[in-house]
């Protein structure tokens, strides 16, 4: 009797044990996915494509620079997390920090209980350093999902120079990278990528990422639409959670960022960094993957790429339009009758 009852309570730990490794296996993978939230671009080539076998780096007579491996190491951070990388992930407000916050507990108290009865099937070794692992899961999330999304963003691809591949079908050497070098045609504020209303950006002036009324009411946050293109008559267009930091961005400002391809002609996009608009002191994206001293460095440095950067911008006040409708609630009203801001919606 005794044997009999203990081997049914050996047989009912393994069984609690395998259900909880499955809960918290489900549970891991979610949220993953919930964090996996990709940059949506387009990108429309309208010129005919230049050859850039033949053209070295600082010839820089369009609005793409190809650059060698070893410039795209230095500007990019795809290996392990930089600061501002694992800040993105731990929440840039308070609310999406208490989200962190409430994941991890929920994680490692699920984690820390599996382990306990993880210890009556593969001991106490293996039970402890899955214990400690769960336990320190609010720190070590932010570092493995910043690594993840490095990871991904080259997809395990090399690097390639794209003057140096001869011969050879290139677009399977891995992918070359380039200096985008445009303008800024058109900035507005959407509720969602997908969305046809747009809102001028003139009317966020009060805005803050802590008081997002959209994010408040339905839980998720205005965004960033930037329109862009260059003197050859490409054309991009990206997306990015709003924030007070682009509140200054303007039609007709010069913009850089850098373009992955497997095509040297760069007919398409294999991946897209965040924007770098000095005139507004801003970068637009949801994720930094450039590394902003070596870019910030390298434009104070290099004269021909800085004049050639600004010789893509436009005036300004030539490139601002009046939509002629200014029946709305304005700031200052607002904040005294304690309304919501009305957004102007274009026509």
């Amino acid at each position: 009797q005794p044997e009999t009852a203990k081997s049914h309570q050996r047989s009912t730990m393994r069984s609690i044990s395998i259900l909880l490794t499955l809960l918290v296996v489900a549970t891991l993978v979610e949220l993953g996915r919930s964090f996996q939230s990709p940059s949506p671009f387009v990108m429309k080539h309208n010129c005919q494509n230049t050859d850039l076998n033949n053209m070295h780096k600082t010839i820089l007579n369009m609005g793409l620079v190809p650059l060698p491996v070893d410039e795209l190491e230095d500007y990019l951070v795809v290996g392990p997390p930089s600061g501002s990388q694992y800040a993105t992930y731990w929440g840039r407000t308070k609310r999406e920090q208490y989200n962190r916050f409430l994941e991890a507990s929920i994680v490692t108290f699920l984690g820390v209980f599996f382990s306990y009865f993880l210890s009556f099937v593969l001991g106490g070794f293996v039970a402890t350093f899955t214990g400690a692992t769960f336990a320190f899961w609010g720190v070590l999330s932010p570092e493995l999902k910043a690594r993840q999304r490095n990871w991904e963003f080259l997809g395990g691809r090399a690097l390639v120079d794209p003057w140096i591949v001869r011969g050879r079908d290139e677009e399977k050497q891995g992918l070359y990278g380039s200096l985008f070098l445009g303008k800024v045609d058109d900035v507005c504020v959407v509720d969602s990528t997908s969305s046809l209303d747009e809102y001028e950006l003139d009317d966020f002036q009060d805005y803050t990422m802590e008081t997002d009324e959209l994010e408040q009411f339905s839980g998720t946050p205005y965004l960033i639409r930037v329109k862009m293109s260059d003197d050859e008559g490409r054309e991009l267009q990206t997306h990015a959670r709003m924030s007070e930091d682009y509140l200054d961005i303007q039609a007709g400002m010069p913009v850089l960022s850098i373009l992955l391809s497997k095509s040297q002609k760069f007919t398409s996009l294999a991946a897209l960094t965040d924007f770098m608009i000095p005139d507004a002191d801003a970068w637009v994206g949801d994720y930094p993957y450039l590394n902003r001293p070596e870019v910030e460095a390298r434009l104070a440095e290099d004269d021909e790429l800085w004049d050639l950067l600004q010789a893509q911008g436009s005036d300004i006040s030539d490139a601002e339009d009046d939509v002629g409708n200014d029946d709305f609630v304005g700031d200052a009203d607002a904040a005294d009758r304690d309304f919501v801001p009305v957004r102007r919606r274009r026509n």
